[in-house]
């Protein structure tokens, strides 16, 4: 005589689909407990990837800082970079030179 074994299914989702599910909840009037069960998903799992997500996106704001790109009439570009600093080209240099100069100026850790 076989035992039935009663299967689990599960939700497996990516990054991006917890980013939207996590949006969701955000827009719901449900607390978390019952949002996550309307979704099939464990309240564990969404604090987990709440807490995950916003790791994330804090390490990503030290990969990048701001830059402001001007166009001037004379057809040169003006690239200002975080701390002041100004740089003036003929032509927009490869983007990945003008993250290198923005990485370096900036202090951010690779």
């Amino acid at each position: 005589m076989k035992k039935s074994l009663s299967k689990t299914k599960r939700k497996w989702l990516d990054a991006a689909s917890w980013a939207l599910l996590i949006e969701s909840y955000r827009s719901s009037e449900l607390s978390v407990k019952d949002f996550c069960a309307s979704q099939g998903v464990s309240a564990a799992s969404y604090y987990r990837w709440q807490n995950r997500l916003k790791e994330d996106k804090q390490a990503d704001s030290k990969l990048f800082s701001a830059i402001e790109i001007q166009s001037k009439g004379n057809g040169g570009i003006v690239v200002e970079l975080p701390g002041g600093v100004v740089l003036r080209f003929e032509a927009l240099p490869p983007v990945e030179y003008v993250r290198s100069l923005s990485l370096t100026f900036s202090g951010a850790e690779i």
